[in-house]
């Protein structure tokens, strides 16, 4: 009896987060497409399942959150952010297909020009996006009372991590000399 007199979830909660995913599955499903062409940039990543948007999404994500780690010779850089989208491309495309389709109705969402302008200051370019306006909104998302907002903030934040430190061409510009540094230790 104890635990029907404690409220797990606020009829509040319920509402917000009701009323937050029916207009994002709208705005994701209902034919809306993000516009004119995010970039012009093509990098030639070959990756199998973000498109071009959709790699413009991660590079600029990935160049906010990253920026304290990222080289500051501009090929160089390039070269770290391409890796960390092949990185993203390769774990996304290894996700069950329903899993794939959750996260593209996400990508088409935020590609949105109404949804860009208004979440990160430009409806027409990701490059044009202020460094500290993506981390401030992304801040603003991760302590969010609505569940949906946080999870996205988690999906984005957590494909940028995954990208950058599983590949070993990163390794070296946060000091992570590999893993051959540990061999011939024993353990317990």
């Amino acid at each position: 009896m104890a635990i029907l007199n404690k409220k797990l979830i606020s009829r509040r909660t319920v509402v917000k987060t009701s009323l937050v995913g029916a207009v994002f599955l709208y705005l994701s499903t209902s034919g809306c497409k993000s516009g004119e062409a995010v970039s012009t940039l093509d990098r030639g990543l070959g990756c199998r399942f973000l498109d071009h948007k959709a790699e413009d999404l991660f590079y600029y994500l990935s160049d906010s959150l990253l920026f304290n780690f990222l080289p500051k010779d501009k090929k160089e850089k390039e070269k770290v952010l391409g890796e960390v989208l092949q990185g993203i491309d390769s774990y996304l495309y290894s996700l069950p297909s329903h899993t794939q389709k959750e996260i593209l109705e996400a990508i088409q969402f935020l590609n949105l020009s109404a949804v860009r302008w208004y979440l990160f200051g430009s409806s027409s370019n990701w490059e044009l996006t202020n460094r500290d306006t993506v981390i401030k909104t992304l801040n603003q998302w991760k302590i969010s009372s609505i569940s949906l907002i946080r999870s996205i903030y988690f999906l984005l934040q957590s494909m940028v991590t995954i990208g950058f430190f599983e590949t070993t061409y990163s390794w070296k510009h946060v000091g992570y000399p590999g893993p051959g540094h540990a061999l011939g230790l024993r353990h317990g």
